[in-house]
């Protein structure tokens, strides 16, 4: 019996009980894998396991990345994170704060580029609001990512820049400053800075050749009935128009390619194969609580518990006592809407990444007991 029989016990036994999609859990820790499991199924009519190299919808999961991408920029100084975006984006000099239903207001705060990392822009997640659906009726579905930003500078912001916490549209607007600042496609710059030099191969935002073939099944789960419904692999992604690159949700790519990235954040910036992409200083300050006040209580409105705070783009341990955490203070996350999750622990270079194609499903009756079995076990 070696270290992780319990953790792989726990996951055959958790998912032949819940009747839910399958998992594959990846672990690696200072750039060598040291556990890897599949469990359940991955398609369910066929009854066919989680498949290596399969690909997935990361949805959220992709916000870490447009951070990271972002803080590139910031350490060759093409980018401050106290710039107003207007600097970048003219659109957003002038924006309005909703009050109440009808009423609005000039913002008497200025959006800065570390509002849109920490979700403090006042930015809303409102796919179907007026300005994004004449965006869609105006270019039939085939817009930029400079463009969707552009649509989304005509809503109101639902509070004063820096006062409050909303998961919003803002890694999208960070995409966009992105491309702005490199001269490049959002897509390409990735491809270029992040996704080439670590060696992550089958990265995209976009289901291009067979890609399209080797996408996982995907399902959706109601949470009232548990009922598992397949629906398509591109349903409920951000959006699907052909230039647009999501930064906030819209990356498709294999768990061998994400924990490559995991892993390079886990050790200071620099990945398995040697090839740094960023500084041991941003991942530090990327990791640190950013929320205070109103945003705090926002974002504990939101679902978390005490001792969990918000970064530049993740979930961040900050008091690892408060939140009864087996991981260590500084260690930092975000997950997706389809089911993938991640952990990127610097203090003992631990990275992990599970895959999972379940919209909405129940990670709560599994994902915490599996880092605690994970956590007692290195």
């Amino acid at each position: 019996m070696d270290k992780f029989t319990r953790l792989r016990e726990f996951m055959d036994e958790t998912f032949a009980g819940l009747e839910i999609t399958g998992v594959d859990l990846i672990v690696w820790q200072e750039h060598k894998e040291i556990f890897r499991h599949q469990a359940g199924y991955m398609d369910l009519e066929n009854k066919i396991p989680p498949a290596p190299g399969a690909l997935y919808n990361i949805y959220s999961a992709t916000k870490i990345i447009t951070c990271v991408a972002a803080l590139q920029l910031a350490e060759q100084g093409r980018l401050q994170l106290t710039d107003p975006v207007y600097k970048y984006l003219p659109e957003y000099e002038n924006m309005q704060v909703r009050y109440g239903t009808w009423s609005y207001s000039p913002a008497k705060n200025k959006m800065t580029v570390a509002d849109l990392f920490s979700m403090t822009a006042g930015l809303h997640y409102e796919g179907e609001c007026a300005s994004l659906r004449k965006l869609h009726e105006d270019t039939e579905g085939d817009f930029s990512t400079r463009e969707f930003a552009a649509a989304l500078a005509k809503e109101p912001l639902l509070f004063e820049p820096g006062t409050g916490w909303n998961y919003g549209f803002c890694h999208e607007v960070l995409g966009a400053i992105i491309e702005i600042v490199s001269g490049e496609t959002f897509e390409n710059y990735l491809q270029k800075n992040i996704f080439a030099p670590l060696g992550m191969k089958d990265s995209s935002f976009y289901l291009s050749g067979d890609r399209a073939e080797r996408v996982a099944p995907q399902y959706s789960y109601n949470a009232g009935t548990g009922a598992v419904t397949k629906i398509s692999h591109i349903s409920l992604a951000a959006f699907s128009g052909s230039r647009f690159a999501s930064g906030g949700g819209g990356l498709i790519m294999p768990a061998e390619d994400y924990i490559l990235f995991a892993d390079a954040l886990a050790c200071g910036g620099t990945g398995a194969n040697g090839a740094k992409i960023i500084s041991k200083n941003s991942i530090n300050l990327m990791s640190k609580n950013r929320l205070k006040s109103k945003a705090m209580e926002d974002y504990r409105n939101f679902g978390t518990m005490p001792g969990y705070g918000y970064g530049l783009g993740c979930g961040v341990v900050y008091d690892a006592a408060e939140c009864m955490s087996l991981r260590p203070e500084g260690t930092f996350f975000w997950g997706g809407l389809g089911g993938v999750q991640n952990i990127i622990d610097p203090v003992n270079k631990l990275s992990a990444y599970l895959s999972m194609h379940l919209i909405a499903g129940p990670k709560h009756l599994f994902w915490p007991q599996m880092l605690n079995i994970l956590y007692s076990a290195i």
